[in-house]
């Protein structure tokens, strides 16, 4: 068979709602590797996040992680792809966040980009107070005019349409990527990459180096930050618990508390030509 390629967002998608992974969902990795195919995870977390919840065992071949800013092996972690933000940009894009009274964070450059700075608004949010007490050892605040390197920033807002609007009309050469909380599903998070860092560009980057041609990828996702990978590959499916914005432009996946990434994959297999 000819190379192929199956990548697969985590969180509310591979990953069921309490983070377990289903059985049906293990046993279609397994059937893929027999198979010869491919196999990505590709999330938002960093790399330390991702690994607090599929740790390294599971049968994936690579990660894709912060957005594909990153990409590594899964198994042993090695890098094999990595973008940073200037420092321009990074003092740039945090003047527009303050101007704007947004909380926001920081990140250290790859692969500690669970580290980070965070400066809060005259009203911090909920949000960030929750984060702050879960990373509370990764997390320090101080002057963002001392950081030389990062990896992304990310900001907080309850209504982000507008400012994201002006963040690409302001700074079109950086990618920014609107994201559903996961802590509270009500906040979205903005997050401001390096030139050309997405899920689909890491995507492309890897069946580049693999010779996957694209018609032959297939991925699955539920939120925005996946929408560049869902609009590279070949095939294109969401479950359905993704935004419902995305549901109405790619092919329907039961929810992940149903499995709907075996579900998918089954149905792409059987007309995966070989």
């Amino acid at each position: 068979m000819r190379p192929a390629m199956v990548l697969t967002d985590l969180d509310g998608t591979f990953l069921s709602s309490d983070r377990s992974i289903g059985a049906d969902n293990l046993a279609t990795l397994h059937a893929l590797g027999e198979m010869g195919i491919v196999r990505v995870a590709a999330t938002g977390r960093s790399l330390h996040s991702a690994r607090m919840v599929i740790g390294s065992n599971l049968p994936f071949d690579y990660l894709i992680f912060s957005t594909g800013a990153g990409i590594c092996h899964y198994a042993d972690s090695r890098i094999i792809h990595k973008r940073a933000l200037a420092k321009t940009d990074i003092h740039a894009v945090a003047n527009f966040f303050i101007d704007c009274q947004l909380d926001f964070s920081i990140h250290q450059p790859i692969p500690e980009t669970h580290r980070f700075h965070w400066y809060a608004s005259p009203r911090p949010t909920s949000d960030l107070q929750a984060r702050l007490e879960f990373w509370a050892e990764f997390a320090s605040q101080g002057d963002y005019l001392e950081i030389e390197e990062a990896s992304q920033l990310l900001a907080i807002s309850l209504d982000a349409r507008e400012i994201i609007e002006q963040l690409q009309q302001r700074f079109a050469h950086l990618s920014i990527i609107r994201t559903t909380s996961p802590i509270d599903d009500r906040h979205t998070w903005i997050e401001v990459f390096p030139p050309g860092a997405s899920k689909g560009t890491a995507a492309e980057l890897l069946c580049q180096s693999l010779n996957i041609e694209r018609e032959r990828t297939m991925s699955i996702g539920n939120d925005f930050n996946d929408l560049a990978m869902l609009e590279w590959t070949g095939t294109s499916y969401v479950v359905a618990n993704a935004a419902p914005d995305l549901i109405k432009q790619f092919l329907p996946a039961p929810a992940n508390d149903e499995q709907g990434f075996a579900a998918a994959t089954k149905k792409w297999i059987e007309q995966l030509q070989p």
